[in-house]
């Protein structure tokens, strides 16, 4: 199963994530034309996390969060159920005013 099938409307790229040298695996999470979450995979042998997903960061209502994830499905799940919600044409909508 794809990413996209998995939060439709996300779109993904991997990338090396500065957060050790030499860097770890990561992708940069889209929701339509934004970036909402970088995700970085753990690379380490300590507390059994090696191969989890870490939100190492996110913008808007992710801000400030940081979570682990089994797999990178668990985390796009997440990320997805913690954005913004979608109008039809792929604008977010509204929350002031209502």
């Amino acid at each position: 199963m794809g990413k996209e099938n998995i939060a439709p409307g996300f779109s993904f790229k991997k990338a090396r994530i500065g957060t050790v040298e030499g860097g770890e695996s990561g992708v940069l999470v889209w929701k339509w034309d934004q970036l909402v979450a970088v995700l970085t995979q753990i690379d380490e042998e300590a507390y059994s996390t090696k191969g989890k997903w870490f939100l190492e960061t996110g913008f808007g209502l992710l801000s400030g969060q940081h979570k682990n994830f089994d797999t990178i499905e668990e985390a796009i799940r997440w990320v997805a159920r913690h954005t913004f919600p979608d109008t039809a044409d792929g604008s977010a909508d509204s929350v002031a005013g209502s």
